[in-house]
């Protein structure tokens, strides 16, 4: 799904008055703004690849978006990528203005991931049970985060506390219903409106899924909505098919403009609320990420690599982790919890096809063979330094082990005219064949502290 515009976030100044609200969206290649009186529009940010999702910081007037081409996440403040690896669809986006956190949903990795607004501290918040998430939405003041999913089985809207805890599922898509796509919070009436692409309407329901209301469905400017918002009684959204922005009263549907023009000066109420996660007597709370959980009470997270102690507030490193591939990805998951991501996880455009996958913990770095590509790269676990390692004579490298002893690269290829055995230096250099006129060599494991590697198609074992 390709928008031409989404509504994504609006309102500078709704903490101040008298404010001049206007709304934030995105063309896709351009950020923009549009008063909400005076209907006039400028640019915020130019020249962008595919912006999908934004949220705005309320008391530092900082702006963040993501692009799904380039699969990072910026800040508006500067240039600089707030998130830059590991990412591959971030769709939907929201900004913790209280506790200071910034929570996103990743559409293909199937996940809800957390970080600092600087992108520290970044972890995994929810997996497992997550099948496509789409649209993200928070309330700090109530500790609780709102996500859309397209899970072809259920559609639904789930709700947990901004710490990941109390999970549970406040509304089940039914009827013609399947595409729950935008998601925005009214702050005011405590309540969630969300936008369906497969029925083209717009519902509203309280925090717990209870009071569901059908606002509007099947009018010409909701045709295949994607991005919704709202102030005071209007709610606002974008249209893909028609390009349109449109807005309507929140309860009724009722009074429906295409064309933003002057609107009613409606009074807003600040969604201010006391920090959890504040330091007290000059302590913070956490030792690494404090979240805002329910009832106005926190509980502590811990980074990639790292672990909670018994304390449930400081965090130790761990780097003991389960490391597996699949086609188009590579995770590294908390043995306790193979659905928590304990590392970032590696993906397109660096993977293409993975056929094997292997370890260097002196340099804490990742090897793998791509057989599409026929390459053999390499990364640190962090995502930085990704490299092609191995590129030419490379057929069908079904098998590839890493001697960390004496820091060399073995790996297995056949093809019509060779079928052998490979090594060279962990960078690639000093490349050759160790064993030759094997039949189709695909595994391959060593024991460097005596010297052996084994190939079941070989069915022996020798010395390399």
């Amino acid at each position: 799904m390709n928008p031409l515009y989404m509504i994504l976030v609006f309102l500078f100044g709704y903490c101040v008055y008298p404010f001049k609200p206007f709304i934030i969206f995105s063309n896709r290649h351009e950020i923009r703004r549009i008063d909400l009186h005076k209907g006039e529009f400028s640019v915020l940010v130019p020249g962008l690849r595919n912006t999908i999702a934004l949220d705005f910081h309320l008391s530092q007037s900082a702006l963040y978006w993501t692009d799904v081409v380039e699969d990072k996440i910026y800040p508006l403040t500067s240039f600089d990528v707030v998130i830059q690896y590991g990412l591959a669809t971030p769709e939907g986006l929201a900004v913790d203005w209280i506790a200071g956190n910034i929570y996103w949903v990743e559409s293909n990795l199937d996940q809800i991931e957390v970080a600092k607004l600087d992108g520290t501290m970044r972890t995994t918040l929810l997996a497992g049970e997550v099948e496509h998430p789409r649209a993200i939405a928070l309330d700090p003041r109530d500790g609780i985060l709102f996500w859309t999913d397209w899970d072809a089985s259920m559609p639904r809207i789930e709700a947990a506390s901004m710490s990941g805890q109390g999970r549970k599922t406040i509304h089940k898509e039914t009827g013609n219903g399947g595409w729950p796509n935008g998601l925005t919070v009214d702050y005011l009436e405590r309540r969630i409106l969300w936008i369906d692409a497969r029925s083209d309407a717009i519902y509203s329901a309280k925090y717990d899924g209870s009071g569901l209301i059908e606002v509007l469905r099947g009018h010409e400017y909701l045709s295949h909505p994607f991005a919704v918002t709202m102030y005071g009684g209007e709610v606002y959204w974008t249209d893909w098919r028609t390009n349109t922005l449109a807005k309507a009263n929140k309860w009724t549907g009722s009074s429906r403009i295409k064309i933003l023009t002057e609107i009613t000066h409606v009074p807003s109420v600040c969604p201010s609320a006391p920090n959890p996660c504040a330091a007290k007597d000059g302590k913070d709370p956490c030792s690494h990420l404090c979240l805002i959980n329910y009832n106005q009470t926190f509980s502590c997270s811990c980074p990639h690599l790292m672990k909670l102690g018994p304390d449930r507030r400081t965090c130790y490193e761990s780097r003991q982790f389960l490391l597996y591939a699949r086609q188009i990805e590579i995770r590294g998951v908390d043995i306790d919890n193979p659905y928590y991501n304990y590392i970032i996880s590696f993906t397109v455009p660096d993977i293409d096809n993975v056929t094997v996958v292997d370890y260097d913990a002196q340099e804490h770095r990742i090897y793998w063979s791509d057989v599409r590509t026929q390459t053999i790269k390499r990364a640190f676990i962090n995502g930085t330094g990704v490299e092609t390692v191995v590129s030419a004579d490379l057929p069908n490298a079904h098998g590839l082990a890493v001697d960390w002893v004496s820091r060399n690269l073995f790996w297995t290829s056949y093809d019509s005219n060779k079928k052998q055995i490979n090594v060279a230096r962990l960078d690639g250099s000093f490349k050759n064949a160790v064993i030759q006129g094997l039949d189709k060599p695909h595994c391959l494991v060593l024991h460097p502290i005596l010297g052996y590697g084994h190939s079941p198609k070989r069915g022996i074992t020798e010395t390399l």
